[in-house]
This record gives structure tokens, C-alpha cells and sequence, in this order.
């Protein structure tokens, strides 16, 4: 999965140092570092938008939502919009893998 990840996100201008950091980000709010595709998975469960590729996150203990741009290690809204996009296809596969059926599509 890791290489996957990688390669994925190269195609679209990520390198290799970014993408191990991209996947930790940290709520500007309270300072809790927390993974991506747990904040995915979890603090958007159930949000119609986290199905659509949202550029945003949601701390997972503070409940805050803020932009995927805040991470340092994405640059420019191609990049924050790339990321939603490969998260939100990361969720949708683990749904069906699951037999979880989503109707916010």
C-alpha cells in the first residue's frame, strides 16, 4: 500500500519526503497530531463532502475543520485537491470492502 500511496501521489507532484508527512497533520487549534485517513475515516463519517473529495479535514479531538492546504506539505490547491481525491478513494474502497453502502454520492 505504502508504494501505491507513493506512486500515486508522484504522478502528481508529490516527492517521496512529502508524502511520508502528508499523512500526519496537525489541528491548528489544539496541536493534536493525527493521521488523514483516520480523520477521513472516522471524524467525517457520515459528511456528505467526504465523499466528494473534500479539501478539508476535521481534527479528531477538537472537532475542528480546517483546509488540507494548512499542511506544509501541500502547496498549492492542485495538490490539497489531488490529496481529497486519493483520501476520498481510500474511504470508498474500504466502505466496499465493508459492505458499507453510502448514498451521499
Amino acid at each position: 500500500m505504502a508504494s501505491t500511496y507513493f506512486e500515486a501521489m508522484r504522478a502528481h507532484g508529490f516527492s517521496y519526503n512529502t508524502t511520508a508527512a502528508v499523512r500526519k497533520l496537525q489541528c491548528p487549534r489544539c496541536g493534536f497530531e493525527f493521521s488523514l485517513v483516520y480523520a477521513r475515516t472516522f471524524a467525517c463519517q457520515g459528511c456528505s463532502e467526504a465523499a466528494r473529495g473534500c479539501p478539508k479535514v476535521r481534527c479528531n479531538k477538537c472537532d475542528l475543520e480546517f483546509p488540507l492546504q494548512q499542511s506544509n506539505d501541500v502547496h498549492n490547491a492542485i495538490q490539497e485537491r489531488t490529496l481529497a481525491d486519493h483520501m476520498n478513494n481510500i474511504i470508498v474502497q474500504r466502505n466496499n470492502d465493508l459492505g458499507i453502502v453510502s448514498n451521499n454520492r
